[in-house]
């Protein structure tokens, strides 16, 4: 067995990379996370580990239950009568549970991380919904049911509520007009004990956008020619580039994929018009996708956790994360 002597000694001549990894993880983990953006670019191990360390952040946010992001998206008229939508998450493409899965978090991260770029590539996918996240409807049993009940069981089967998975806009311009806007929020909140009720809001985005008509118009006739009749074109386009998008902001940090489709039989449309004249017009926006910076909203989420006096400044990112078949 080696001496102390003998052990500072050969301690001489170490240095920070000639630790291993379990003991780099631990310090690096102790580090917010806007400080693990800015040591990644360090060397080409430390942004594995980084790459692994906000991975396991992201596996360990499905505790965080009473955190759900929010979008808004109205024209500036409708502020005060357009609801706001929950939006369920899909998944975030380049980080998914195959890393943490091929071994121990000892080992240096393989060509799958390190193939993952820098982390202003990564977005997280969700999708809006009308509905309450996690809603809890309560009906009265039917005359003569008993609960609990053979009865009562195919009632609840047949009773099941209906869910309204489509989100649409109309927007509607007139023959003078070149664009419309509507205006865009993105926040990441805190639930309370009832709906409308927020203990925290963090906003990632908060910004009115020009939708221009020719825009709205090449988008309606893109829909027209590839109209299949698929209704899971959102899980069929996760993994695509995100070229199509409606950029909310220029920095690319928030982006709507959405489906143009014409408004047929207004009732004010002329009955002849010149040949290229613009006319009144109305569309249908349906809202397929919200797409989230990743490194956006883990900030966001570290910044309300600090402002509420919770965690350790370790990012934590909200909503239901937990990963299907992982037990």
């Amino acid at each position: 067995m080696a001496s102390l002597h003998e052990i500072r000694i050969t301690g001489d001549d170490l240095g920070l990379f000639d630790l291993p990894n379990e003991i780099l993880i631990h310090m690096l983990d102790l580090l917010p996370t806007q400080s693990l953006l800015q040591t990644r670019s360090v060397c080409h191990r430390f942004q594995n580990l980084i790459i692994r360390i906000v991975h396991g952040r992201l596996l360990r946010a499905a505790t965080l239950t009473d955190r759900k992001l929010i979008l808004e998206c109205y024209h500036p008229s409708a502020q005060y009568t357009e609801p706001y939508l929950y939006c369920d998450y899909l998944g975030t493409p380049g980080l998914s549970d195959e890393i943490e899965g091929q071994g121990r978090i000892s080992e240096v991260a393989d060509d799958q991380a390190a193939k993952q770029g820098t982390f202003g590539r990564l977005y997280s996918h969700f999708r809006p919904t009308r509905k309450d996240p996690d809603p809890k409807i309560h009906r009265p049993h039917p005359a003569g049911d008993v609960p609990g009940s053979r009865t009562s069981e195919v009632a609840n089967r047949i009773r099941e509520p209906f869910e309204r998975n489509t989100v649409t806009q109309n927007v509607s311009l007139e023959a003078h007009e070149l664009f419309m806007q509507l205006r865009f929020l993105v926040a990441v909140v805190q639930t309370g004990p009832r709906r409308g009720f927020f203990l925290s809001v963090e906003n990632i985005i908060d910004k009115t956008q020009r939708i221009f008509r020719n825009w709205l118009a090449e988008k309606a006739k893109a829909t027209e020619k590839h109209m299949t009749g698929a209704s899971d074109s959102v899980a069929n386009e996760l993994g695509r580039e995100a070229d199509d998008m409606l950029w909310v902001d220029q920095d690319k940090k928030v982006g709507l994929r959405v489906r143009v489709e014409e408004r047929k039989g207004r009732k004010d449309s002329p009955i002849l018009v010149y040949k290229d004249e613009d006319q009144a017009i109305s569309y249908s926006l349906e809202l397929e996708e919200l797409i989230v910076s990743t490194t956006h909203l883990m900030l966001a989420v570290e910044k309300q956790l600090l402002a509420t006096g919770e965690g350790n400044g370790q990012a934590m990112v909200f909503g239901n994360f937990a990963i299907p078949n992982a037990q």
